[in-house]
């Protein structure tokens, strides 16, 4: 009867350690499947988190570069602007010295024209004077021909017939003296207005030459700006594409670290669940057998 209870504590002993190894199996997979569940759950909060900064991270950078490359715009504007303002004030001042210089011109040409009239007054005024006097020393000296070459068969009234007919003459020739020098007079003004119109054509032409080429040298000068302009944002490209390509590759190591190190974590703790760093362990139930119960 003895030998009887002793096999049945005995296999009463052996289904307690069997049941509770199955627990401890049971548990072991239970708590390796929560904690594989919840390192997931960690490892993609984690990745997603990850992701998140990088894209915030990469719209930071993009702002940066952005604002850099605005600040270059701004800048080629401001100095296109500054280049602008600098001709456009070169201008009006070379406009503001062109309207001079054409009052002076001007001035100069009407100097020219009052000195000819002036002058051709005094030549008109002179000469009924100068007229009187050579048809006073003209006539003497026919009556004095007259005196000379005269004969007896010459009469007083045919005398007085020739010396009328001189001067019929005199007056006809001082007529056309008149009509000559005002003729000349006129030739004179045209000739003096055709100077002066073409001393305003030739400073028009040279002031327009000067003003084609302030306008050419500020086409050159923005043209030149354009050209610097581009060529530093080419190189503010190219040193760009180095610095995307290294943050890249930064994001790149950070997620592959990442993803090393909850691969390595989660190996190291799921090999066994039920080490002595665990909290959680199971307690077997006392044997109420042995407990004398």
């Amino acid at each position: 009867m003895k030998r009887v209870k002793e096999d049945l504590a005995l296999l009463k002993t052996a289904e307690e350690q069997e049941f509770l190894q199955k627990q401890q199996q049971d548990l072991d997979g239970a708590l390796k499947k929560i904690i594989q569940q919840h390192k997931l759950e960690i490892a993609t909060i984690e990745r997603d988190c990850l992701n998140h900064k990088q894209q915030l991270m990469r719209a930071r950078e993009a702002a940066m570069w952005e604002l850099e490359e605005r600040h270059l715009q701004e800048k080629h504007q401001q100095l296109k602007q500054q280049l602008k303002d600098q001709y456009f004030l070169q201008r009006h001042q070379l406009l503001k010295r062109h309207e001079k210089e054409m009052e002076q011109m001007h001035r100069y040409n009407q100097r020219l024209i009052e000195e000819m009239k002036n002058k051709q007054n005094q030549e008109r005024v002179r000469l009924p004077k100068i007229q009187r006097s050579e048809a006073k020393t003209r006539m003497a000296m026919f009556k004095k021909s007259l005196r000379i070459t005269a004969t007896a068969s010459v009469t007083p009234e045919q005398e007085r017939e020739r010396i009328k007919q001189f001067g019929s003459q005199e007056e006809k020739r001082q007529k056309n003296e008149r009509l000559n020098q005002h003729q000349k007079h006129e030739n004179q003004m045209r000739d003096l207005q055709l100077q002066c119109d073409s001393n305003i054509r030739e400073l028009q032409q040279l002031q327009n030459e000067k003003c084609h080429l302030l306008i050419e040298h500020e086409t050159q000068k923005l043209k030149e700006l354009d050209e610097e302009h581009s060529q530093e944002i080419r190189q503010w490209r190219e040193k760009l594409r180095p610095r995307k390509k290294a943050l890249e590759e930064e994001f790149t190591r950070k997620l592959q670290e990442q993803e090393v190190f909850f691969k390595m974590s989660g190996e190291s703790e799921c090999l066994n669940p039920t080490t002595q760093s665990r909290v959680s362990k199971f307690y077997p139930i006392p044997n109420l057998h042995n407990a004398g119960l």
